[in-house]
Formats: structure tokens, C-alpha cells, sequence
């Protein structure tokens, strides 16, 4: 297959084109254009041509490298952070009055924010009410406690002592009383007898002794009563007395030790409320603003901050580092202590190095809309830290997951897989071989080859481009095709036609109903000039490889760009379906150039 070479302007004619009219400018642009749309289609367009082939690639071996790019930001791997320690009282937070401007150096004690403390005072003076209530409740319990113990000992060495002795002393007398008595009945007995006295004086006498026997045992039983019952009730009740005013004074004592350390608490909170420098340092903002439109902590003055919320950090500027999000689909990608290469939008022209720290095992928690996109918290030490480096720079990070210093690797676009399987087309004596392949890492562009392919060798660089010719182990029918990475990038590569010349126009891609490697049968027709755009459409397809629509001079061979600003028709840097197209018909209208002798004569 011949090309005609695209003709060039000499510098000549460049010197006379700002003298030509405007009909002549239109003529002279006619006569290059027409010839370089010839060259443009001649092979899709011309009568018994193959279709237009697919580019080729040189296999390469190389060093192979797979980076992860990120964005973060730059913080302190060294911070001193100063915290909200002031508790919540029924509120969201503490508002802050007053903080010193971010980036302040203080020294260690040097007053850096003070908080709202206006209801944390009124607080102080109620509950100092409440203290001294309690205080002097405690006191009552006390002296109700000491005053029961007292009266035990009253009871017991006092009252029931007299008590005691009162029933000895009746019962003494009622002893003697009785024995008088029994004595008078005795003697009035003898005087009865002899006629001395009546009988109605003894009955008296009878009587009185009978008396004197039951107050006597009257004095035995209130004895009896005292020692065994009213000693011991009297006894339990005054205990009981003592036990219960030890309760209540133990509670109106822990009480006021609860208000107390209440008071005492409300006072530490208002002292903490004026938030001093722990050491030296330049005073850092804490502010927050979660990805994804998530929420946002300013600090200023004004801010409600929460209990152990950071307010402020001072960074130690020696140890700085990075910190990235990693989302889910590479995570497994980074380990701890792989390397990695820092660029600062600061300071654009200086690469720092680092090293990843830490790898956290959970999700940062996105915004609401985007809770379904995972990312992973991902630590880079800055080795080095350079002068101007500061917290809060933005940094691009690219972590190397992998790297081989020599690898036979193809791009992406130029493999297939089908199911466990991957496949390549290799250019092979003019004609193409489908080949299975064994493969390894990727970096979304290029792809290592672990076996049967060699460097040198040359293969399909748009492999989907043969897709539907060939028929791959497993094939069903309907199956559209699948390469192994969609991936937007171009892999480069020269015209397969500079190498078929000798195959003659009947050599094709093998079809689906024959064996891999074999030729397509003559009866199979090819596309012919009656078919002009659907073979420049089949023909665009083939150099758009990353589908976007639309032609950069990138994309196009070498041996092509120098022609790219002629069919640009509107100049936006890219040649779209329709400027192609047209150029097609144009040529088409004209009919194609006489077919140019082969090379050899």
C-alpha cells in the first residue's frame, strides 16, 4: 500500500501569498488541498484497497512505573493542639470572644482566645446559694446525730439509773411493810386469844398484811418491767434515733460535698475559658471544610465551639507531611513506607520527597450527598522540609505503588480479555496473529507482559479495532467486544499499510468464521470507493482512539500533522467528524488522484 507524500509551500510561494488577489488565493489553496485529501483517503477510497488498518506499536521493555496522584494538604506532623475544655452547660457550645490573628507567634502563657464565660458566672453565684443551703443543712443533721447519741448515754447512765433505784427503794419499803404486817397479825392473834382485843381488830390487821404483800409484789414486778422491757425498748429506740440522724447527716454531707465540687467546677470551667499558649509556636487556625459541600468549622470570633474541639494548633515547622484521600477503587494499592513525590501549588517548581506513614484502616465520613463515595486518610511524610513551608498549603502527592526497573510493557488499548484470558494482535510477516498473553501491574496506560511477547515485536495498538475480525476462545455470538482497560490515553504508533505493501489489496483481518491467523475469503466483499464517507467514517474511528469525537494532532501518524491546520477547518485545534467527512466528499466530488507507482519502479 503507497501514499502520495503531502505536498509542501516553499518559501518562495510563502513570500508571494500576501501579493495574491482573493480568486487566486482560492485556487492556489484548492490545488494543495485537493492533493493532500487524496493522500489523506487514498488508501480507504481507492478501488480493491484493504480497509484502513489500525496503528502499530513497538513492545518496549523499560522501567515500569504505577503512581497514585492525590490531592492534600500540608500540616505539621507535630502539633501542639489547643483544645475547647469548657463543658457544655445545655448548649451547642461556647462562643468565642476573642482570639489572636492566625499566624501569631506567642510564647508559652500568652493568651490566645478567650471564650463566652457570662453564664458560667451567673451559674457560680447560684450555686454558691446552693452550697451554703447545703452547708447548713449538713450542720442541723449533725447536731441531731450528736444530740441522739447523747441521749443514750442520757437513758442508759441517767434516767434509767434513777429509775432503778426508785423501784429498789419502794420495794424496800414494801419488804419491810409486809414483814410488819405479818408480825401485827401474829401478835393480834395472841391478844385475841387471851381476850385483849376484838376479832374485828384482827381481821383489821389481816387485811393491812394482805396489803403489804401485794404492794410488795407490786415493787417486784415494776423491777422486773424496767430491767427487761422498758430499758431494753427505750434502748432500741434511742439507737435507732442515732442511726438515723448518722444517715441523714452522711447525706446532707455528701450533698454539700456534691455542691461543693459543683462550685468548684463551675469556677475551673470560667478560669478555662481564657485559653493560654502550652508552649512557643505560630498560632494555626483549626478550620474544617469537608469535601463534597460537607460541614464547614471556621474559626473566628463569634464561633460556637464544642467541648474538645480544637481551636488551634501550634505546628512544629521542622516535621511536616501531607495528608491525602485515597478512594476505595486504589486503597489496596498503598502500604506503609512506599515513596512518594510532592508538588506544592506554592512552590511549583520544587519537588519534595516523602514517605507514607500511615494508612487509615476506616473511611473519612463525606458529605450527605456523597456518602456512597469511600475515601481512605492517608499520611506522607515531607522529608526535608524545606524554607516556606507552611500548614495549610495545597499539594498534589503521587504515591509509587509499584515499580519495575525492567518490564516488556504494551499500552493498555492494545489488549483484550476474554474472561480470564488476555489477548493481543501482533503484526507478523504481514499479517496478524492473535496471541495470548500473560500480564501484570498497570498504570492505566501501559501494561506488563509477563510472557509470550517480546520487545521489538509490534502490535495492534487499538486491539478493539480487530476485534470483531478475529474469533476469541469462549466467543458467543452478539458478544460485543471488551478490552482489558478503558483508559482515554493514545498509545502512538506507525501505519501497518508501509509494511503490507507486498500482501496486495486482498490481504484482510482474519473473520470470526475462520481460524485465527487465516485470511479472509475473496468472496468476502471490501469497502469501495462507491462508499466514500462510510470508509473515511470507519477511517476516523481508527485514529480517535480515546472515542472523544474528535481528532487531535497527537492522535494523528507523524507523517500526517503537517497537513492537520489545512483540514481544521475552524481552527479550534481539532478536527471533528463533520470536517472530516466533508473533506472526504470534496475529495470524493473530484475523484480520487491516479494511483502512484510502488516504489520499486
Amino acid at each position: 500500500m503507497h501514499r502520495i507524500p503531502p505536498l509542501k509551500l516553499n518559501e518562495a510561494l510563502r513570500r508571494r501569498l500576501g501579493a495574491i488577489t482573493l480568486g487566486q488565493a482560492v485556487v492556489l489553496v484548492g490545488l494543495l488541498v485537493l492533493p493532500l485529501l487524496a493522500w489523506l483517503f487514498w488508501p480507504s477510497f481507492s478501488s480493491g484497497a484493504s480497509e484502513a488498518m489500525p496503528l502499530l506499536h513497538v513492545v518496549e521493555r523499560g522501567e515500569f512505573v504505577h503512581e497514585i496522584t492525590e490531592r492534600g494538604s500540608v500540616e505539621s506532623a507535630s502539633n501542639i493542639e489547643v483544645r475547647c475544655e469548657v463543658q457544655a452547660q445545655g448548649s451547642a457550645g461556647t462562643r468565642i470572644l476573642e482570639i489572636v490573628p492566625e499566624g501569631t507567634y506567642v510564647k508559652a502563657g500568652d493568651l490566645i482566645c478567650r471564650l463566652d464565660s457570662s453564664a458560667l458566672e451567673n451559674d457560680e453565684l447560684k450555686q454558691k446559694s446552693v452550697v451554703e443551703n447545703a452547708n447548713a443543712a449538713m450542720i442541723q443533721a449533725k447536731s441531731d446525730h450528736e444530740t441522739a447519741v447523747k441521749a443514750l448515754d442520757e437513758y442508759l447512765q441517767g434516767k434509767y439509773q434513777i429509775d432503778r433505784a426508785q423501784i429498789d427503794a419502794d420495794l424496800a419499803v414494801a419488804e419491810e411493810n409486809a414483814r410488819r404486817a405479818a408480825d401485827n397479825v401474829r401478835y393480834s392473834k395472841q391478844l385475841l386469844e387471851k381476850g385483849y382485843i376484838t376479832k374485828l381488830q384482827l381481821q383489821a390487821d389481816e387485811f393491812a398484811a394482805k396489803k403489804a404483800a401485794t404492794d410488795l409484789e407490786a415493787a417486784k414486778l415494776r423491777l422486773k418491767v424496767l430491767d427487761e422491757y422498758t430499758k431494753a425498748k427505750t434502748k432500741l429506740q434511742l439507737e435507732a434515733d442515732i442511726q438515723s440522724t448518722e444517715a441523714k447527716f452522711k447525706a446532707q454531707e455528701n450533698t454539700w460535698k456534691l455542691e461543693l465540687q459543683r462550685l468548684n467546677l463551675i469556677s475551673e470551667q470560667i478560669k478555662k475559658c481564657r485559653i493560654t499558649a502550652p508552649a512557643n509556636g505560630q498560632v494555626v487556625y483549626a478550620n474544617n471544610t469537608e469535601r463534597y459541600g460537607g460541614q464547614e468549622i471556621i474559626i473566628e470570633e463569634g464561633t460556637v465551639v464544642r467541648e474538645r474541639q480544637v481551636i488551634v494548633r501550634l505546628p512544629d515547622p521542622k516535621r511536616m507531611q501531607v495528608k491525602a484521600r485515597i478512594n476505595e477503587s486504589k486503597i489496596a494499592l498503598v502500604k506503609e513506607g512506599q515513596t512518594a513525590s510532592i508538588r506544592l501549588d506554592a512552590l511549583p517548581d520544587q519537588e519534595l520527597q516523602g514517605v507514607v506513614r500511615k494508612v487509615n484502616e476506616y473511611p473519612v465520613q463525606g458529605g450527605w450527598w456523597a456518602a456512597n463515595i469511600k475515601e481512605y486518610e492517608t499520611t506522607v511524610e515531607i522529608l526535608g522540609s524545606p524554607e516556606g513551608l507552611r500548614p495549610g498549603l495545597n499539594a498534589e502527592v503521587r504515591i509509587r505503588v509499584a515499580q519495575l526497573p525492567d518490564a516488556i510493557q504494551v499500552p493498555v488499548q492494545a489488549v483484550l480479555a476474554q474472561g480470564d484470558k488476555y489477548y493481543c494482535f501482533v503484526w507478523r510477516n504481514n499479517d496478524w496473529e492473535l496471541r495470548q498473553i500473560e500480564v501484570g501491574n498497570t498504570n492505566d496506560k501501559m501494561l506488563v507482559v509477563k510472557s509470550n511477547l517480546q520487545p521489538g515485536e509490534r502490535v495492534a495498538a487499538n486491539a478493539a479495532a480487530l476485534r470483531e475480525q478475529f474469533e476469541l476462545p469462549g466467543d458467543v455470538p452478539a458478544t460485543e467486544p471488551k478490552t482489558m482497560l478503558a483508559s482515554s490515553e493514545a498509545a502512538g504508533g506507525i501505519q501497518p499499510g508501509e509494511e503490507k505493501a507486498t500482501k496486495g489489496s486482498d490481504a484482510r483481518p482474519t473473520p470470526k468464521t475462520a481460524p485465527a491467523g487465516k485470511k479472509r475469503p475473496s468472496e468476502d466483499p471490501a469497502p469501495t470507493k462507491s462508499d466514500p464517507a462510510s470508509l473515511a467514517s470507519r477511517r476516523f474511528d481508527q485514529l480517535d482512539a480515546n472515542g472523544d469525537g474528535r481528532l487531535s494532532q497527537e492522535e494523528l501518524p507523524a507523517s500526517m500533522q503537517d497537513q492537520f491546520a489545512v483540514v481544521d477547518a475552524n481552527r479550534d485545534g481539532f478536527v471533528d467528524r463533520q470536517e472530516w467527512l466533508a473533506a472526504a466528499r470534496a475529495l470524493a466530488a473530484r475523484g480520487p488522484e491516479p494511483k502512484p507507482k510502488s516504489r520499486g519502479g
